[in-house]
């Protein structure tokens, strides 16, 4: 197994911006911030790069250089768009990474962050990770000793004690390729929202024995997920800020 992959979940229709343009191709510093996304994992070296989009999305000149892939509308979730993106990702690929379409100002070096906590610690999975102020909507990361997750709940199934956390899962993702296409079938809906959530593979790598290393996220421009007008205009200024 050589290489590492990367899969862009890229399908929100971002119903809050009360737009017909999709969600990830509102501008950031004058680029779609799918392009910016694309662009950190093309940097970081991940190849091959998937974007996995809505059927008949525009995304113009956005995902040059990427593969795209459509996700069909019956499911729902992140896992439901990763499973999807494994689609294009070739069998001898050891290593994936999930990377966030709309959260435009995630470096390189972070991606390459957390590929290296995933190998150094010969988890199943590394979590990306960031102490911020306000969690807000952001999915809580329950961490535990060596570096190492302990588990994630969203914000939406979170209990009030998980909810006064303020470690959120804020970043990409990386997996072990084989584990990760193994296991993404086990991954159920959510009773609350009836999503599939990427991060239930934390709860599935410990019942499997496995480890989930952790990457802390240290600049918090980077966690800025472009959901809203008022997040959007956020990452525009910090983006303008870092150039």
């Amino acid at each position: 197994m050589i290489g590492a992959a990367g899969i862009v979940m890229a399908a929100g229709k971002g119903t809050r911006f009360a737009s017909d343009i999709p969600k990830v191709m509102h501008q950031v510093a004058g680029r779609p911030m799918l392009a910016h996304v694309v662009e950190a994992g093309a940097a970081a070296g991940l190849e091959p790069l998937v974007v996995v989009i809505r059927p008949g999305m525009d995304v113009g000149s956005a995902t040059d250089g990427a593969v795209t892939v459509n996700q069909p509308p019956a499911g729902r979730g992140t896992a439901f768009a990763v499973e999807i993106g494994l689609s294009a990702v070739p069998c001898d690929i050891g290593t994936v990474v999930a990377l966030y379409g709309d959260s435009p100002l995630v470096r390189p070096a972070t991606v390459r962050g957390v590929i290296d906590a995933l190998q150094s610690a010969n988890a199943a999975a590394a979590i990306a990770w960031a102490d911020v102020p306000d969690p807000g909507a952001f999915g809580r990361v329950r961490l535990a000793e060596a570096g190492l997750v302990e588990g994630i709940v969203e914000a939406s199934d979170a209990s009030p004690a998980d909810l006064a956390l303020t470690t959120v899962n804020a970043g990409p993702a990386a997996f072990r390729a084989s584990w990760l296409r193994r296991v993404l079938p086990r991954v159920q809906p959510s009773p609350r929202s009836g999503e599939r959530y990427l991060t239930q593979l934390v709860d599935l790598a410990t019942e499997d024995g496995e480890l989930v290393a952790g990457y802390q996220i240290t600049d918090l421009d980077e966690t800025i997920g472009c959901d809203d007008l008022e997040r959007l205009a956020a990452a525009d200024a910090a983006f303008r800020r870092r150039t």
